[in-house]
């Protein structure tokens, strides 16, 4: 009984024991570090904001490009077209039938009476 009171008694000793080292090892934040990890919060909101208005800036720039595009496709096709008619200059359209006008006819000269 008395070995059954003494590992009882070591048991509890180590409990307390225990108990006392690791309550005393609290990690505590000193003020640098507190700065710093203040620190390092505003840098990330920062890079977060720049992050979102190039997301923007891209996105805009992409619709610009596409639009200029657009436009380059257009002057292209138009040049094109322009090139093609000038290759084929006396014959542009061959498709289409120049009537031409009717060539007014002087009036005979009339006799004067004198």
């Amino acid at each position: 009984m008395t070995l059954l009171k003494s590992r009882a008694g070591l048991v509890a000793f180590a409990a307390i024991g225990a108990v006392i080292v690791l309550s005393s090892c609290t990690c505590k934040i000193k003020d640098e570090q507190k700065a710093m990890i203040n620190q390092l919060r505003a840098d990330e909101k920062q890079l977060t904001a720049d992050i979102e208005k190039a997301e923007k800036d891209k996105t805009r720039i992409n619709n610009e490009l596409a639009s200029r595009e657009g436009e380059v496709r257009k002057c292209t096709e138009r040049k094109n077209f322009v090139q093609d008619k000038l290759n084929k200059f006396p014959d542009m359209w061959p498709d289409w039938k120049v009537t031409p006008d009717p060539v007014p006819v002087p009036p005979p000269p009339t006799k004067m009476k004198r």
